[in-house]
């Protein structure tokens, strides 16, 4: 009997999963998102089409650039954002279009329905946004184009995008079950995720018991060219590995533990809404 519980619950799940990733990839909702994963292939065109001469016949002048723009600019708002609107929406969203009630009512454990809707925005973030970084990473050596095309095909810069693409998937983990964990808590999922965001930003200043808590924390540590961050750069010491893997782990598990009971207690009014 338990083995067909399973084997029901992972289909069930699937189900949703999939509903959710057509709703994120295909609906009026993804609009946002793509907006937000082109804004960075843009400024790679921009600097492919303006960047000097002088600068071009240095092939290795975009793996340092690139750093920059991943850790202040993918990272802290792309992927933040985009994540925002994913997960914030596979709850709150449902509540305001007032079609909540279908998944609670439907014969569907509510831990099977928040698994199933975390996995299909989780599939929906990665989908968007690792080609977006893929796609600029690449454009930010085209400028240096022939140089940089011995460059770019080397095996350690392609390492060096796998574990960008590696960084973006874990932000999306980290950052998707704590925006799903606003959107069941919170009306106005946007004000917790502008303190978050502003909590992520000052994580350098932070003691090292409160960086504990931090995602970019963690990421930050799995990043392969440290960016350059002057006198910040020795209040950001960087963690193992396998520690920075395990805390966006445990903090996305913790998230996900509190969407389901909260999930369980759900009871919608949407006159409330």
């Amino acid at each position: 009997m338990t083995g067909v519980s399973w084997t029901l619950w992972r289909r069930q799940a699937w189900v949703v999963a999939r509903q959710e990733l057509s709703r994120s990839l295909f609906s009026r909702r993804a609009l946002a998102v793509y907006l937000l994963a082109a804004m960075p292939i843009v400024l790679a065109v921009l600097r492919a089409v303006f960047l000097p001469e002088k600068l071009r016949q240095d092939p290795t002048r975009p793996t340092t650039e690139f750093a920059q723009m991943f850790q202040f600019f993918i990272l802290r708002f792309i992927v933040f954002f985009a994540n925002a609107v994913i997960f914030v929406r596979l709850f709150r969203g449902e509540i305001l279009e007032r079609s909540l009630h279908y998944s609670l009512l439907a014969p569907l454990r509510r831990d099977v329905l928040v698994a199933g809707k975390y996995v299909g925005g989780l599939l929906a973030s990665t989908v968007i946004l690792v080609p977006s970084t893929a796609i600029t990473f690449l454009l930010m050596y085209a400028a240096h184009f022939p140089l940089g095309a011995a460059t770019v095909f080397g095996p350690t810069t392609l390492g060096h995008l796998a574990r960008y693409s590696v960084v973006v998937v874990l932000a999306c983990i980290g950052y998707g079950a704590l925006f799903m964990l606003a959107g069941l808590f919170f009306r106005n999922p946007m004000v917790p995720g502008i303190l978050f965001l502003g909590w992520e930003v000052l994580t350098p200043f932070l003691p090292p018991f409160l960086k504990a808590i931090s995602v970019v924390h963690y990421l930050n540590s799995l990043v392969p060219v440290p960016p350059k961050l002057g006198p910040l750069a020795l209040l950001s010491q960087p963690v193992a590995p396998w520690i920075a893997v395990l805390g966006i782990a445990v903090v996305s598990a913790v998230s996900l533990l509190l969407c389901i009971r909260k999930a369980w207690r759900l009871e919608v009014t949407y006159a409330t809404e």
